[in-house]
């Protein structure tokens, strides 16, 4: 997997500032440099243990292919944000595709996060994607997650197992989307929903708003509408740093997932 950030391993000096000056070496700490770039990424304690991406995503791919998932057709994207600290890498399968409703499908995604600044766990996320939009669907629940040190090996059964999990749970959340477009919202469902997104930026409330109003021309006032809303921000809203904007999305991604149980709400009280 040569597509990946590599990073090298530095000790870690400093500049004396007293009057005799020189360089010291700090033997608690080193430093993780883009072995491309030569630049920094990020300064950890000398026994973080880096999990390489090749690796642990070439790990991850053939647990894929050893799984029950269709790869027929499978597309794969590898995104990098912060200067290669962070690696996002999603896989679509066109061969477990589902409509909503007739012409509105959606494909099964996994999407796997890894990082080498110590924001990110090793994680693995389904998810779908929304063919009309090209909206990343979000589901309430990570089915695989590493946390905890980083450790440079898989468990490869685990890992299987959870993959065919994966699939059971986009099965499961497609029949529970295939009912959105029946149930009607009100405007002030949609309110409260944006509002908690939100946080108080007019400027944002303005942006959902207007998009909800788009969504409900499309596929009428209805919590399918509201809930492409939320992953039409997600995926696709302005970013200003569209260097770091995987990181973004994936943060935007984690908000919307917290307000899945409002959208569920709104769905039992229907």
């Amino acid at each position: 997997m040569e597509d990946f950030v590599r990073v090298e391993e530095r000790p870690l000096y400093y500049e004396a500032l007293d009057r005799e000056g020189g360089i010291g070496f700090i033997p608690t700490q080193k430093a993780l440099i883009n072995a491309v770039t030569g630049e920094p990424i990020s300064t950890v304690g000398i026994n973080y243990q880096v999990v390489d991406n090749a690796t642990v995503f070439g790990q991850l791919e053939d647990a894929i292919r050893l799984s029950n998932l269709d790869t027929n057709g499978m597309e794969r994207n590898i995104s990098t944000s912060h200067n290669g600290g962070r690696t996002v890498l999603s896989y679509t399968f066109p061969e477990h595709r589902i409509a909503i409703k007739k012409g509105d499908e959606v494909d099964l995604t996994i999407t796997a996060l890894n990082s080498y600044d110590t924001s990110w766990r090793f994680r693995v996320l389904g998810g779908a994607f929304r063919i009309l939009c090209a909206n990343g669907l979000i589901d309430g629940d990570t089915f695989l997650e590493y946390s905890g040190k980083h450790t440079m090996s898989l468990d490869t059964e685990r890992a299987i197992r959870n993959l065919e999990t994966s699939l059971d749970g986009f099965l499961a959340n497609a029949e529970l989307w295939k009912t959105y477009p029946k149930i009607k919202v009100t405007p002030l469902q949609v309110n409260n929903v944006f509002e908690k997104l939100a946080q108080g930026s007019k400027s944002m409330l303005t942006g959902l708003n207007t998009n909800f109003e788009m969504y409900k021309d499309e596929v009428g006032q209805n919590l399918w509408a509201l809930f492409n809303t939320l992953t039409e921000w997600s995926t696709h809203a302005k970013i200003k740093n569209e260097g770091n904007a995987p990181s973004i999305i994936i943060n935007r991604e984690e908000k919307v997932r917290k307000l899945l149980p409002m959208l569920e709400d709104i769905r039992l009280a229907a």
